[in-house]
């Protein structure tokens, strides 16, 4: 039994129904900030009547309000959620019977209904019912077998963890207590202390102290006898004044064996502390293991929380360990591109904003129609930094470390460029401002990246067939690489060797975000073609070079000479030659700081700007 789907109406940011598609296990919502992830935990803690902060109730604000509205406007008239589990095992469709969609067995049915009005308390009116019939009896004990713990973004793992009533750690405790009618072996010892407290000779003679002067101060008509020991010795009040030690486990050094060792969770760090509270929270899913229980679920909002992108990682393969062996469906949000690229892709939830959409979009990767190869090939190489593509408002790929050195730079040249076009059209003055990643592939793997965006697949008859994708724009850079000593120009272009060339006209046939641009040979090559950039460009090959020699002599030639109404086949050889004497990351770095500097003239190949031009309009 799982949740298998979740529709919002009405709260928060959901305005129509808005539908969630969850699985078994992990599942980890990721999305820019106001796509609506809290939103979706905090429908699920509506609906199960989670209140571990004390959140049972809502506030006039949670009532969807458009944009077009005043502020004080009320909202809509009322909230619904829906919550379909599946999955259910014969034991389970006994039990939630009444839940139970009538046209499948294995799918039950929770609902919630909020209305947009107050009663005589300051409270609104709700109503919860199984399966799709409102009328007829609740039976709460069935909503009571679902486990649902939540743990919030701005959490205080070093005060959850002190010892008080209805601390983690007494709950932890009371749920492995086996048998409530036996005296439990801690309730005896502290008896036991007590008796020996009242031998203690300190404890009698503060005891004779105050009924002294509890004698003096009323008199012995009024005065009351007094005894000074544990006040509480059964097992629920002693387990409340428990609370967590720690100590670190340092390489080679094993465990420590001395109680004194450890230390109060005020000295630990608040990564490390948020380390501990979970370890607790799937503790005590471990101790609440009974027959009444149905289903765990845990929602997480952002577990990166004061933790460094190793322990990131670790913690997420830790979650998903623990999801399939104890049964546990886990539901994080997060903004960590370290915690999206460490589990599996069919676990990704995307949210996105979209301009003229009523709700966000959200999109399920493993509904993108991803072949298992391309899925394979993305999870060994959506590191850290190509996971920002799944938070991007855009993407640009790249083949290599020369384009995503220098792009950026030459995308604000454009940029600039088009504003002075347009001018009654808003243009930002960088990628960054329209939330735009640049992703450098490191080979020509655009088919694998673009697949989560594209929109469709190919079956195997080569038909095409429509599938979700990511509604973002994405564009591609890619060399045309024909022959090696080719010296491709507009006026003679070359067929190309590259293995991905065919994807220029199959996405603009088919996609609706993706697009791919090639150029005539390489990126360098046709930086060089352009206008007078070959000057700029033997100058910063020339800053690079130590020694004298013939390759030194040539391009101070070609830094002297004005390039702007050279025949185009010496400025071929010319970029030939200059693409056949750099250091592509260093020179690539190079360029990158003389394209920053102020003033710079540079000439942006035709492909570039139709790249940015898909993206950014």
């Amino acid at each position: 039994m799982f949740i298998k789907t979740l529709k919002i109406k009405g709260y928060r940011t959901f305005n129509s129904e808005f539908t969630v598609k969850l699985n078994k296990g992990l599942n980890v919502l990721v999305g820019e900030n106001a796509t609506g992830k809290s939103t979706i935990i905090d429908a699920i803690r509506l609906i199960l009547l989670e209140d571990e902060f004390g959140r049972t109730g809502i506030v006039d604000t949670d009532f969807h309000r458009p944009l077009s509205k005043a502020a004080k406007s009320k909202g809509e008239p009322k909230i619904n959620i829906r919550c379909e589990f599946d999955k259910l095992s014969d034991e389970e469709q006994v039990i939630y019977l009444p839940w139970l969609d009538l046209n499948n067995p294995e799918k039950a049915i929770l609902n919630l209904a909020i209305e947009n009005k107050e009663d005589s308390r300051g409270k609104f009116k709700r109503k919860i019912w199984g399966n799709e019939s409102e009328s007829g009896f609740f039976e709460w004990e069935l909503l009571n077998r679902i486990n649902c713990i939540y743990l919030p973004a701005l959490r205080d793992a070093e005060d959850k963890l002190k010892a008080f009533k209805g601390s983690r750690l007494s709950r932890l405790l009371k749920n492995l207590r086996t048998n409530d009618d036996e005296i439990h072996p801690l309730e005896k010892k502290f008896a036991a202390l007590n008796k020996d407290l009242l031998n203690d000779e300190s404890i009698k003679i503060a005891n004779k102290f105050i009924k002294d002067n509890i004698l003096k101060s009323v008199g012995p008509l009024f005065g009351q006898d007094t005894s000074l020991q544990f006040t509480e010795i059964n097992f629920d009040r002693i387990v409340e004044r428990i609370r967590l030690l720690f100590y670190p486990l340092l390489p080679e050094s094993g465990t420590v064996n001395k109680v004194e060792m450890f230390r109060e969770l005020n000295e630990n760090s608040l990564g490390f502390n948020n380390i501990l509270y979970l370890a607790t929270i799937l503790a005590e899913f471990d101790g609440t293991e009974t027959a009444e229980t149905s289903h765990k679920i845990l929602l997480i909002e952002e577990p990166e929380a004061h933790l460094h992108p190793q322990l990131q990682s670790r913690l997420m393969q830790y979650l998903q360990e623990m999801a399939i062996e104890s049964k546990i469906q886990i539901i994080v949000t997060t903004h960590s591109p370290a915690l999206a690229s460490s589990c599996d892709l069919n676990a990704v939830k995307i949210l996105s904003l979209v301009n003229g959409s009523a709700n966000p979009i959200f999109t399920a990767v493993a509904d993108c129609c991803l072949t298992t190869t391309t899925k394979n090939f993305l999870e060994r190489w959506l590191d850290i930094t190509k996971s920002t593509l799944l938070f991007a408002k855009g993407v640009l790929f790249v083949e290599g470390i020369s384009e995503a050195l220098v792009i950026s730079e030459i995308a604000k040249m454009v940029l600039k460029e088009f504003a002075a076009k347009q001018p009654d059209k808003v243009y930002f003055k960088n990628l960054t401002d329209y939330g735009i990643s640049i992703i450098n592939l490191n080979g020509l793997y655009f088919n694998h990246f673009m697949a989560i965006f594209r929109g469709y697949k190919k079956d195997e008859d080569q038909s095409f067939v429509i599938c979700p994708g990511i509604p973002v724009k994405c564009a591609g850079l890619t060399d045309n690489d024909p022959e090696t000593t080719a010296k491709p120009t507009g006026q003679n272009t070359l067929p190309g060797k590259n293995h991905q060339l065919y994807l220029i006209a199959e996405l603009i046939q088919q996609s609706v975000n993706c697009r791919l641009y090639s150029n005539l040979k390489t990126f360098e090559y046709d930086l060089a073609l352009e206008g007078n950039n070959i000057v700029l460009m033997a100058q910063v090959q020339l800053g690079l070079i130590d020694t004298d020699g013939p390759v030194k002599t040539q391009l101070q030639a070609y830094s002297q000479k004005d390039w702007s109404n050279s025949n185009i086949n010496d400025k071929a050889d010319a970029a030939y030659f200059l693409l056949n004497h750099i250091d592509k990351g260093e020179f690539a770095q190079a360029l990158s700081q003389r394209l920053s500097e102020p003033e710079t003239s540079f000439a942006v190949p035709q492909y570039i700007k139709d790249a940015l031009a898909w993206l950014v309009d």
